[in-house]
């Protein structure tokens, strides 16, 4: 699925769904059982993801990788 914006495998956002609040995991667990394919973040959304994943478990570093280099490249592009 594209987590706004960046491809995460499905396994791993159920991942992250578990280790999330229950607003953002609720979210994200909904978009996989409907099978969504794209799901739309926030900015705060996409912090809370970060913050979440620097205590994630090591199945998770793609995921923060991803993450982090698109949040990179979004405050690249608007300067």
């Amino acid at each position: 699925m594209l987590l706004g914006g960046v491809p995460i495998d499905d396994r791993l956002v159920r991942r992250l769904a578990a280790i999330l609040d229950r607003r953002l995991g609720n979210k994200l667990d909904h978009a996989l059982l409907f099978r969504a394919q794209i799901v739309a973040l926030t900015r705060e959304e996409k912090e809370t993801i970060l913050a979440a994943l620097e205590k994630a478990p090591p199945d998770l570093e793609p995921v923060r990788q991803l993450l982090t280099a698109d949040e990179q490249w979004s405050v690249r592009r608007r300067l």
